[in-house]
């Protein structure tokens, strides 16, 4: 296939064929950002086996980049919840996923689709992202979030102690003076 043209190969070689250029300088860190989009699940499944193989066998780390919730749980140990551009919540994969601490990781939680539930309509989270260069004073979720009180519209939280997590919400800022 040496002489054939990007054009000739499938998303899935492609995508192999990236990868495969990234991983021939035997590098520590690997950054792969949206690694399986756009793929079928069976060739999201060999690049996710080979991230981890190579993880294991060259004691490389991965940052993984991705808005799918599956790859993040079948794949990583910690993840970070990004909103308007900083980390709304970060912590082990497990926490974050089943008891999440901030309102926007929640709203994703419960917008997964539950295929053991019979529904009408899907969970969302209602209002639209802000721009960047219109983020709203204070916590730049507030807008959209079911649990906003004055302090979250004038003052931007930093990430807090939340249980086994840290998030940036003011809900947290009570047990962290507690604690």
């Amino acid at each position: 296939r040496i002489d054939h043209y990007p054009h000739q190969f499938s998303g899935g070689m492609r995508q192999r064929v990236v990868i495969a250029l990234a991983l021939a300088a035997e590098p520590k860190l690997i950054v792969a950002d949206e690694p399986t989009t756009a793929l079928d699940v069976s060739i999201q499944a060999q690049i996710i086996g080979l991230l981890k193989k190579v993880c294991r066998e060259r004691g490389a780390a991965v940052m993984l980049i991705t808005h799918d919730m599956g790859v993040i749980a079948e794949t990583c140990d910690r993840v970070a919840v990004m909103y308007a551009g900083r980390i709304a919540e970060i912590g082990p994969v497990h926490e974050v996923i089943n008891q999440p601490a901030h309102p926007y990781t929640a709203g994703l939680m419960a917008a997964i689709p539950d295929m053991t539930i019979d529904r009408e309509q899907l969970n969302q989270i209602d209002g639209a992202m802000p721009r960047l260069n219109a983020i709203p004073k204070g916590c730049a979720f507030n807008p959209r979030c079911p649990q906003v009180f004055e302090r979250c519209r004038v003052e931007r939280p930093e990430l807090m102690n939340a249980g086994a997590t840290r998030a940036a919400c003011w809900l947290h800022a009570r047990q962290e003076v507690a604690a």
